[in-house]
């Protein structure tokens, strides 16, 4: 193997990194707006730090006497660990 190429397990776990980052950030976009076009007040500002839009979600639900959807709040935790340990996983890769 020459120097200065990555070998398949760098380039598949950058692309893992990629892919779950697009994943996370494309899911807090698609959620806020979901949340913001049904009436839910939310700061834009707070929205990219995690669990601010789920805590909204939970407690606007409540005041309008829904039951929050589990499964997208489960969706949203699961693509941000995986983000997290992706990122870890590249950094781990990028120091041998």
């Amino acid at each position: 193997m020459q120097m200065g190429y990555p070998d398949t397990v760098e380039i598949l776990t950058m692309i893992w990194f990629v892919v779950s980052a697009l994943v996370a950030v494309i899911g807090t976009v698609v959620f806020w707006l979901w949340r913001f076009r049904r009436g839910a007040k939310l700061s834009f500002t707070w929205s990219g730090t995690p669990g601010y839009l789920e805590y909204a979600c939970i407690k606007w639900c409540r005041n309008q006497g829904r039951r929050p959807n589990r499964g997208i709040i489960a969706f949203r935790a699961i693509s941000i660990v995986n983000a997290i340990i992706a990122a870890a996983f590249v950094i781990a890769i990028s120091k041998r």
